[in-house]
């Protein structure tokens, strides 16, 4: 049987919609990643000056990637939120007795995180122009940039969609928030790898986000010995596919056991 891709799109647009009219779901994925970027381009800035520190434009456009990402990474996070709330006030029990396919339901929620990420980055890159980032890289890059964070947004909600089809809980997914921010922090997201520690330079080498933040870094500067654009899509592709399919699989055994 094959995919519905009318189901999908209505889903997404629904869990789009939903995002923009609930506050506590909109403005951490906007606000939190933009004053971030703000705290790090402002107080780490002398970096730049430091050995081995990649020649760049500017700080701020060095560190915009990692700002991006930590953006894809709320966006996915955010969904699973919403998924999970959804379960909880009975919307999801209404939508599993609709004549659709179930993997639809999955896709459509997915379908909206990518939308959102979408919005977002374009809103992250046109905020920081006035500040004075640069993208050599041109249409290609930017691109190429916004591919890569809605491509991994989608990877982090497949993971969201998973947990909370497995617990149904609005109150777990809230709560591991914060953990998210281990993976940004574990990737060369604000510091080039080369001048991470020991210990975070070794677990980088295993984080997808290192090669996606990294890939952006070389498309927005249009300079590949940044960041490589194959490894990046590879990682991104490769964390959505896996992550989906756990999400399905989630779903399979809540509709067994329920």
């Amino acid at each position: 049987m094959s995919l519905e891709p009318r189901v999908i799109a209505a889903l997404g647009r629904r869990a789009l919609s939903v995002q923009f009219r609930r506050a506590q779901l909109l403005m951490p994925t906007f606000v939190l990643p933009l004053m971030l970027l703000a705290v790090i381009a402002s107080g780490t800035s002398s970096a730049q000056d430091l050995e081995g520190f990649p020649a760049v434009g500017s700080y701020l456009s060095f560190v915009l990637p990692g700002t991006i990402i930590q953006g894809a990474l709320l966006a996915g996070l955010t969904s699973g939120i919403a998924l999970a709330s959804d379960i909880e006030s009975g919307f999801f029990d209404r939508l599993l007795a609709a004549p659709v396919r179930r993997v639809s339901l999955v896709l459509g929620r997915l379908a909206g995180t990518l939308g959102l990420s979408v919005l977002q980055t374009a809103f992250f890159l046109l905020v920081a122009l006035p500040f004075g980032a640069r993208y050599p890289g041109g249409v290609a890059g930017l691109a190429g940039t916004v591919v890569l964070a809605a491509v991994t947004a989608v990877g982090i909600g497949g993971i969201a969609a998973a947990i909370a089809l497995r617990t149904g809980s609005l109150s777990l997914m809230q709560s591991i928030f914060p953990f998210v921010f281990v993976l940004l922090f574990t990737a060369p997201a604000f510091f080039p790898r080369e001048l991470l520690t020991p210990v975070l330079a070794d677990l980088a080498v295993f984080n997808p986000l290192t090669y996606v933040v990294e890939a952006s870094r070389g498309l927005l500067a249009g300079d590949a010995e940044l960041g490589s654009p194959i490894a990046g899509l590879g990682a991104s592709l490769g964390l959505a596919i896996a992550t989906t399919a756990l999400a399905v699989f989630a779903l399979a055994e809540r509709l067994r056991t329920t």
